[in-house]
């Protein structure tokens, strides 16, 4: 949906076409999709059910921060270490820690030069409850004003919330600690004024949740997946920007595939090696 981009709260007049709930401002729609050609994931929900379906076979969960690899003088993965001091053995270990990556650098013996830097962008986002369940998940564009910068999107949910997320920040090395990451309320503004300039139905409504996280992003664009440079058993499979919660199931299958048969079949995994890194300078600068 594109949006005069000033806030400009133009006469709605004769409501748009297909447009359901966004009724302030707009300049004109393109439709992406439909019910047959795009469907909608909750991320916690996908990840939950995983994981219950894991523990059902077998597997085990155990929390805590990892601060070393220890390897053989080999190079063949022995065991991880974690911050409290306990010890795990592992003969495989893959590195999948999202925007949290980039320190598996400072684990495994010469990590600075094996793997790249991966970055985070924090970007902001509240749940609103609607009065009913909407249909239309819509993307905002502006060709000037706070909406140009704001790359704001809207995702309805069946439960009746609308998830809004935009006004990401700048590319940074990510110092926040998963689950501690710090809400600014200015960017929780800033989303409020979007959905209030652009929505009558959804603009009075008050967030019941306000929250913020980062997305990883590495120097050419493309994930990083596959076994760690040098190290036997050490693999990481990360930096899938923001299609994350999309593309992770392939790539876990892919990384399963790769510890039990010894070749990834379901994704060729040649364009995401982290070999593609090594030597270059560049690349490996944040």
């Amino acid at each position: 949906v594109a949006v005069d981009g000033g806030f400009v709260q133009k006469p709605s007049g004769r409501k748009m076409r297909d447009v359901e709930w966004v009724d302030v401002g707009v300049m004109g729609t393109q439709p992406m999709g439909d019910e047959s050609t795009i469907a909608q994931v909750h991320p916690r929900k996908l990840c939950e059910a995983m994981w219950e379906y894991s523990q059902s076979k077998g597997s085990t969960l155990h929390i805590g921060r990892v601060t070393e690899a220890i390897v053989d003088v080999d190079g063949t993965m022995k065991a991880v270490k974690l911050e409290d001091g306990t010890i795990i053995e592992a003969d495989a270990f893959i590195v999948a820690c999202g925007p949290w990556t980039n320190e598996a650098r400072s684990w495994f013996p010469n990590g600075d030069s094996i793997l790249p830097h991966v970055t985070g962008v924090k970007c902001h986002s509240i749940l609103l409850p609607s009065k009913r369940v909407l249909n239309q998940a819509v993307f905002f564009e502006a060709s000037d004003g706070e909406m140009e910068k704001g790359g704001v999107e809207v995702y309805p949910r069946p439960d009746g919330d609308a998830y809004v997320n935009g006004f990401e920040d700048e590319e940074m090395i990510v110092q926040e600690r998963p689950g501690e990451e710090k809400v600014e309320q200015d960017d929780v503004d800033l989303l409020q004024e979007a959905i209030r300039r652009t929505s009558t139905e959804l603009g009075g409504v008050e967030p019941h949740t306000k929250q913020a996280c980062y997305w990883p992003e590495t120097p050419d664009g493309l994930p990083i997946i596959g076994a760690v440079p040098g190290i036997k058993g050490g693999y990481v499979a990360a930096g899938h920007s923001v299609w994350g919660i999309l593309q992770g199931p392939a790539t876990g299958l892919s990384m399963s595939e790769v510890l039990l048969d010894g070749k990834a079949t379901t994704v060729g995994l040649q364009s995401f090696d982290p070999r593609r890194f090594q030597g270059s300078a560049n690349y490996l600068s944040p």
